[in-house]
């Protein structure tokens, strides 16, 4: 596509930004710049994301896998791949080394001809100024900062750096080249049409490819430097997965972590589209085996999944679908203790999750925010309130047995007040006081 080529091709511009909507090709063409640039004679470029578990699971599969019918950028036998020190070289050209940027400190000894940068929204201002001390090797070729990215919030410093905000100019040197979903055009017309099902905030950065914010934004304390946290250890008392249900929109699993303190990990999502029940339980049975999950927290609408769900062995509730109290569980979670240590963290590869995060909006009437959200791109946002909920012990929706013997919400998927008097729990058929 031409501005792919463009962004390749530029080896001018010190800092060039790659600024690209949902399916605009933004890895695929960080990697082969990566790769042309690596080829030359004693270069050594960078690759980074700011988690290097990120990193390895996406932008590097990008860089050295296969992806369907696309070939990896950089052809098996052209390189050989030291993974203990992160350097892939490339035979008859440079090297390429690759890290996070969780800890900046490890990059100061770091002398690179230039580096790549994926997701670059999810940097701070000081971890690029790093990057930028760090390009001066000198092998004929121009030192550059090459970026690429979802567009995010107009306050974010890029925005300000690149003039993508009001009011800011481009800085000296620096070059941005904006995309928009429909500009690949070998993207098939069925995914552009359920691209044009986005509203809002999501519909504006992810299809348009604008760098916007909005004052309806439901988690205004969500900030990515506070919340998304790569966690490891075995430190967590209870596990809980939230489950939203879906085929045509994604079905959602959301795997919730919780340790002795309260707080909250999202420790992984599974989001996918045009999956079958049998899809889906499958899936929770493995997670179950893996985690020893504590509880299936569904979507009470999902009669058909809860009761197949059952069967399977699989401890499952139909969740509290009463939508704004639920928003309160998770909003009164985005805080730092005083200890320092926030009440919720999300992994970073839990990609699709941190961006419903910041594009969960309330519907707008004549202009004024009402208290109802968008039902829109909402699919991790209602598996965590669901477990959010459950975690809070707040009551559950009831739910009735059918006479065909399915269940059903008795609220019918609405906000109504739920009746504390009893629950009713198909599994022994019986009525249980609350």
């Amino acid at each position: 596509m031409p501005k792919q080529y463009d962004f390749v091709g530029d080896n001018e511009a010190r800092e060039i930004l790659y600024s690209g909507a949902f399916a605009a090709g933004k890895t695929r063409s960080l990697c082969f710049k990566l790769v042309k640039r690596a080829s030359v004679a004693g270069s050594r470029e960078g690759l980074c994301r700011k988690y290097l578990v990120t990193l390895k699971a996406t932008t590097l599969r990008t860089l050295l896998e296969a992806d369907g019918s696309n070939p990896p950028v950089l052809p098996k036998g052209t390189y050989s791949h030291n993974k203990s020190n992160k350097i892939i070289k490339i035979k008859g050209g440079g090297e390429i080394v690759y890290f996070g940027l969780d800890d900046p400190e490890k990059i100061g000894s770091y002398n690179l001809s230039g580096v790549a940068i994926d997701e670059a929204v999810e940097l701070v201002k000081a971890d690029y100024i790093q990057l930028l001390g760090r390009i001066r090797l000198d092998v004929g070729m121009p030192n550059q900062i090459y970026a690429a990215c979802n567009p995010s919030a107009p306050t974010h410093f890029l925005a300000e750096r690149f003039g993508l905000a009001s009011g800011f100019q481009i800085a000296k040197e620096c070059r941005v080249i904006q995309t928009k979903s429909a500009d690949n055009y070998f993207l098939p017309q069925s995914y552009l049409d359920s691209l044009n099902e986005f509203t809002g905030i999501a519909y504006k950065r992810y299809v348009e490819g604008r760098w916007v914010g909005s004052e309806g934004v439901i988690y205004d304390r969500w900030d990515r430097q506070k919340f998304v946290r790569h966690k490891e250890g075995n430190n967590f008392v209870r596990c809980i997965v939230g489950v939203d249900a879906g085929y045509t929109n994604p079905a959602v699993h959301i795997l919730i972590k919780q340790d002795g303190d309260g707080n909250i990990h999202i420790a992984d999502e599974w989001y996918k589209t045009k999956q079958l029940e049998p899809d889906a339980i499958g899936h929770a049975k493995q997670w179950n085996e893996q985690h020893g999950v504590e509880v299936f927290v569904v979507d009470p609408s999902a009669a058909s999944l809860i009761a197949g769900m059952r069967n399977e062995g699989l401890y499952v509730q139909p969740a509290n679908n009463q939508v704004f109290s639920g928003i309160q569980c998770v909003q009164a979670r985005m805080v730092v203790s005083g200890n320092g240590v926030p009440r919720l963290t999300v992994e970073p590869h839990c990609e699709q999750t941190i961006k419903e995060f910041e594009t969960y909006e309330w519907k707008k009437t004549g202009g004024e925010v009402r208290d109802v959200p968008i039902k829109s791109n909402d699919h991790a946002m209602d598996a965590i309130r669901y477990a959010c909920v459950e975690l809070d012990g707040i009551l559950r929706t009831p739910f009735i047995l059918d006479t065909n013997g399915s269940g059903r919400d008795i609220t019918d998927n609405q906000e109504k007040d739920i009746d504390a008097t009893n629950w009713y729990d198909n599994e022994d058929e019986s009525w249980e006081n609350l």
